[in-house]
């Protein structure tokens, strides 16, 4: 049997509707080995999956992000694999297209399509590399105003060479991610898709994006009900992407720009609270923040956390 050109990994966590919308829009791609791993999801959709002739089915409790793709990566076949959110929905032709792109430019370890949000409005999925200074920017809400660390719409203009694409969707080179070990499984989910495409920077391969392709991304789907776990995660995960590139002063200091963040986002959601509509909202995002402040995330990325281990370091939240 001749391996299939791509293979698609679709992870899903409690995401049944969008991965229904993600499956059906697959199946109108050019043709593909299918590899769904679902992370242990309460909703049907294991169920939903289980029932289909058309992919392999990993079924796992819950590793994270990264280890749920480096599962699906091992059962593939594909010289290009194509990673995928359950909530995204690949427009006309859009796998075709990748794989041609990296056909024809074999520096290319990591491609990524514009992604848009479903008013088909583009999203800032693309990027350069994470610093002190864009957590600055990204912590003290300046990015808003500030156009660094993601790019303006002028940036996804034309096909591009950038530090990183979203993980939300991205194909790369499968003899690339095995030369590379993968996600980081230290990663439980956010920054996982950073590190990757700075690994892949570091072994000598660039990073793109494309304007030919694209695709819509609703965002969040499997996030929606836990946002002040996840904003504990994104900072953890921010923590230990600095301390592994930027050493234990690179922790230090986010530490520190976390404390200013805390104020800062603080001061801006306070008054949320009056409006009922954003209520709930912004009281999840302050339950968070004195845990920011004072550097208990629940459990706390330290030392013991990044260093030398190949597992996430987890304490139940």
């Amino acid at each position: 049997m001749n391996e299939p050109q791509v293979s698609v990994i679709v992870v899903s966590w409690n995401a049944k509707e969008h991965l229904a919308r993600c499956l059906e829009h697959l199946a109108r791609q050019t043709p593909h080995e299918l590899i769904a791993v679902d992370n242990g999801s309460t909703d049907g959709s294991r169920e939903m999956l289980s029932r289909r002739r058309d992919l392999s089915l990993i079924e796992l409790d819950n590793p994270g992000f990264g280890a749920a793709n480096n599962a699906g990566a091992r059962l593939a076949q594909g010289r290009y694999l194509l990673l995928v959110n359950s909530d995204c929905e690949l427009q006309d032709d859009t796998l075709r297209i990748l794989a041609q792109v990296l056909d024809e430019n074999p520096r290319v370890g990591i491609l990524g399509p514009l992604l848009r949000h479903p008013t088909g409005r583009l999203q800032c999925s693309a990027g350069r590399e994470p610093s002190l200074a864009t957590e600055l920017l990204k912590k003290t809400m300046l990015h808003r105003v500030v156009r660094y660390y993601t790019y303006g719409s002028r940036g996804y203009a034309e096909d591009r060479t950038v530090d990183w694409v979203s993980g939300a969707c991205m194909m790369v080179r499968r003899e690339v991610f095995k030369h590379v070990d993968g996600f980081d499984e230290r990663f439980f989910m956010f920054m996982e898709d950073l590190d990757l495409c700075k690994r892949v920077r570091d072994a000598g391969y660039d990073v793109q994006l494309t304007t030919q392709a694209s695709a819509i991304h609703h965002g969040g789907a499997s996030q929606s009900a836990v946002t002040t776990a996840m904003l504990l995660e994104s900072e953890r995960s921010v923590r230990l992407y600095f301390h592994k590139h930027h050493g234990p002063r690179g922790l230090r200091a986010i530490r520190v720009l976390s404390m200013v963040e805390a104020v800062v986002r603080s001061c801006f959601w306070l008054p949320a609270l009056v409006v009922p509509r954003r209520r709930r909202y912004a009281l999840s995002r302050l339950k968070a923040y004195p845990h920011l402040a004072c550097g208990n995330l629940n459990p706390v990325v330290d030392d013991s956390c990044v260093v030398g281990r190949h597992k996430p370091c987890r304490i139940q939240l």
